[in-house]
């Protein structure tokens, strides 16, 4: 068959900032401020002509991003569209203007669209019934509710006779005689083979006129096939999603790539990804980014916080964490932040500090090398940390003179960035010096 819609690799990227300061350095400094967020990563579906698909997802999914891409209201960041036939959108007040009456809004959509004088006068009188508005069609459009917006937007559309119509929640506001109203009309189209896209948060809607489903979870297809197919895994989704606590839904959005999933070579590391491995589906399975990294505190004002949350009150500030190295176990994304966690043992399972903002440590990847025993000579200078890279309140010896020339028995060798550290037994106590602090026994 025909295809009316083929979306390969669609992406839309945002760039999410802390207040104003930060959007305007980011236009005029060569330094990149602000986040990335992904509303849409590697979206991929096809329509034929003719097909009936439903978007489905909950909040914060990519259905009205997706929906605008393929209406070509805003552009995709990578990937392509390619598109057979005449769009058009429906949304709530998608395309009015607000100061234009209803009726300068038709002839305003209409001339946009091509139409022309003589052409939109034969089309507004059907316009204007259609919505039910002919009291209401020479106000203001500000002054209209959602339910008149979204009727006025549905007349514009359906009557110019669109070959592919995308209805966003235009049908979720307004009564229910117009929803049934639209229904009808919408099912003329269907016999006549138009393709419908249909996002709404009604199964019932979605069970009695979609043929297709296209399951969106934060920026990636979960699942896409037939309504038989589909729908019945979601309302089981649905179901779990409804007994979740808030805390547990935004859990459900923040996780990384796990490592054990077929998406682990993305190319965006921040972009949550959500699989059968998730802690929702089995939180036993599921592995938060584990990673190895060792980071120090930023002299800025910071907070720790208790779980993963940008909540006030489970906060506690910095200060009296600084001066210290710390082992960072885990990497999670919250809130469009990227979080780590760290701890005072390098297991990660005990001595957990709490969780704290990437941006807020500065942090070094801690790759073992060996644990083969070395035997080294300490110079007389420098340091011995509890820790490997320093902080104060790591420091065992502040000063390496009196053991010039003692021998010093490796065991353990990382790498921090591009420095070697070796871990060994001094005076009964466990130290790490720096690569610059020992020479080869002579």
């Amino acid at each position: 068959m025909e295809k009316a819609i083929v979306a390969k690799g669609i992406k839309k990227k945002y760039k999410l900032y802390n207040g104003s300061r930060e959007r305007l350095l980011d236009l005029l400094t060569p330094k990149s401020y602000g986040e990335d967020f992904y509303a849409l990563n590697g979206v991929d579906f096809e329509a034929e002509k003719g097909d009936i698909i439903g978007f489905v997802g909950v909040n914060g999914s990519g259905k009205s991003t997706l929906s605008n891409i393929l209406a070509g209201i805003v552009p995709e960041t990578d990937g392509n569209v390619d598109i057979s036939g005449e769009v058009a959108l429906i949304a709530v007040s998608a395309g009015l203007k607000n100061d234009l009456t209803g009726r300068d809004n038709i002839e305003l959509k209409l001339l946009m669209l091509g139409f022309s004088k003589n052409d939109i006068k034969k089309l507004e009188p059907e316009i204007i019934e259609f919505a039910e508005l002919e009291n209401f069609i020479d106000q203001p459009v500000k002054s209209y509710s959602s339910g008149m917006k979204s009727r006025l937007g549905f007349a514009i559309s359906v009557t110019v006779d669109p070959d592919i119509l995308i209805i966003d929640e235009a049908l979720s506001v307004g009564d229910k005689a117009f929803a049934e109203k639209s229904l009808n009309k919408m099912k003329e189209f269907k016999k006549q083979g138009k393709t419908m896209i249909f996002v709404s948060h009604s199964i019932g809607q979605m069970k009695q006129f979609c043929e297709k489903i296209l399951w969106l979870e934060y920026g990636k297809v979960k699942d896409f096939g037939p309504v038989k197919e589909v729908i019945p895994k979601y309302e089981a989704f649905l179901n779990k999603w409804k007994k979740m606590s808030k805390k547990e839904k935004e859990e459900y959005k923040l996780y990384r790539i796990d490592p054990l999933a077929e998406d682990t070579n993305d190319s965006d590391e921040n972009q949550a990804i959500i699989d059968e491995h998730h802690p929702f589906e089995n939180r036993g399975k599921f592995i938060i980014q584990p990673i190895s990294k060792i980071g120090h505190i930023n002299a800025n004002r910071s907070f720790i916080y208790s779980h993963l949350s940008t909540n006030k009150q489970e906060r506690v500030p910095s200060e009296d964490y600084k001066n210290c190295v710390y082992y960072i176990k885990r990497e999670a994304k919250f809130s469009n932040s990227v979080f780590y966690l760290l701890s005072n043992e390098p297991s990660g399972e005990k001595g957990i500090v709490g969780w704290m903002k990437a941006n807020d440590v500065n942090s070094k990847d801690e790759v073992l090398i060996d644990s083969d025993k070395k035997r080294y000579s300490i110079m007389g200078t420098g340091q011995a940390f509890e820790r490997p890279w320093g902080g104060k309140r790591n420091l065992v010896y502040d000063d390496l003179g009196s053991f010039r020339g003692k021998e010093f028995v490796v065991n353990r060798t990382i790498k921090i960035g591009k420095n070697l550290w070796y871990n060994g037994i001094l005076e009964g106590n466990s130290v790490w010096i720096h690569q610059r602090f020992l020479e080869d026994i002579k």
